[in-house]
């Protein structure tokens, strides 16, 4: 069974999601200057983290769901979304889905690699998030 009924559910739940992350005071990604991107199949959705934007009350960083506006990546991850979900849910490890392929880079993977700590603090988030969506 899919993480995901479709594209539409997946955007409400990732937009869903990091908008809440980007409102409160833990934030993953603020301050840290960086954009990335995620490519996701099986449904397919494409969003953008951008935290080069400077951090305000309620306003971490901006996320971007398909949307041809997004700024320009520095690192794009592509994987299914299935994959996606188990990552976020602790289920699997990032550095294994990148070395079985079942995730890719593409862009400056240094990026990705600074964003793990920040994506472990974020996994308990996610998982309780997804319990009600």
């Amino acid at each position: 069974m899919s993480a995901f009924r479709d594209s539409a559910h997946l955007r409400d739940v990732i937009g869903g999601f990091f908008r809440q992350e980007a409102a409160v005071d833990d934030h993953m990604f603020a301050g840290s200057g960086v954009i990335i991107a995620y490519k996701l199949r099986e449904p397919d959705v494409r969003f953008v983290l951008d935290a080069s934007v400077k951090p305000a009350p309620g306003r971490a960083f901006e996320i971007y769901l398909d949307d041809p506006q997004a700024p320009e990546a520095q690192v794009e991850i592509s994987m299914d979304a299935d994959t996606f979900d188990q990552l976020y849910r602790g289920q699997v490890q990032a550095m294994a889905l990148m070395m079985t392929g079942k995730a890719k880079a593409k862009g400056d993977i240094t990026i990705a690699m600074r964003m793990l700590p920040a994506m472990a603090r974020v996994i308990p988030h996610y998982k309780t998030y997804r319990e009600t969506h």
